[in-house]
């Protein structure tokens, strides 16, 4: 899922959400991703799953779809993967904050921050700092988040973001950026004018 995230934020970095269905490009995104991550799904599968997930936001009775809307989702999720592989120049690797956290938290000795880290992590691809930021440097930011948040008091003479190669100001804005996120209310989806439908 995370490397979904980062593939549709880098999507919509360069197409419009007016342009392109959110509900259609996360599926791709999904889909794309399991291949990407060696734990590849069918389209069929994915397709079932965000039918049955737009059915349940509905309150819907979850129906089976009918095999020619099936077809034509496939075909239409199949055409958006080569669409969302051409805007993202075929470049889809993806480096998580999560694969530093750990190391970063043992060589500052503070593996009680892990949880805390994490989920601020997860939290942070719900923004756009996975395309703003390099990973190192979320990952600094959300272990002064997570530090900050338990009244872990972490190096400052020398600083320790520098051990890391990172600097106080990205560190700063990822942190503030994580803030505003906690200030808004829960999300809720609403349709771009034109986009009708479940998937």
């Amino acid at each position: 899922m995370n490397t979904a995230q980062v593939l549709l934020h880098r999507f919509y970095c360069k197409q419009s959400l007016a342009r392109f269905s959110v509900k259609r490009v996360a599926a791709t995104c999904v889909w794309l991703s399991s291949k990407l991550e060696e734990s590849p799904r069918g389209l069929e599968s994915v397709v079932r799953v965000f039918h049955r997930i737009e059915c349940r936001r509905h309150g819907a009775p979850i129906r089976h779809l009918r095999d020619s809307s099936l077809e034509e989702l496939v075909t239409d999720l199949s055409r958006l993967e080569r669409r969302v592989l051409k805007e993202l120049g075929y470049v889809c690797h993806v480096e998580h904050p999560h694969k530093f956290i750990p190391s970063y938290l043992n060589v500052l000795e503070a593996p009680e921050l892990m949880q805390v880290a994490w989920n601020l992590a997860n939290d942070s691809l719900r923004t756009t700092l996975c395309v703003r930021f390099k990973s190192e440097i979320v990952a600094c930011g959300v272990i002064y988040a997570a530090a900050r948040r338990s009244g872990v008091p972490l190096p400052e003479d020398p600083p320790w973001w520098t051990l890391f190669d990172t600097d106080e100001a990205g560190i700063q804005e990822v942190c503030r950026v994580i803030a505003h996120l906690y200030s808004l209310p829960s999300p809720q989806y609403l349709p771009a004018l034109g986009q009708v439908g479940c998937l």
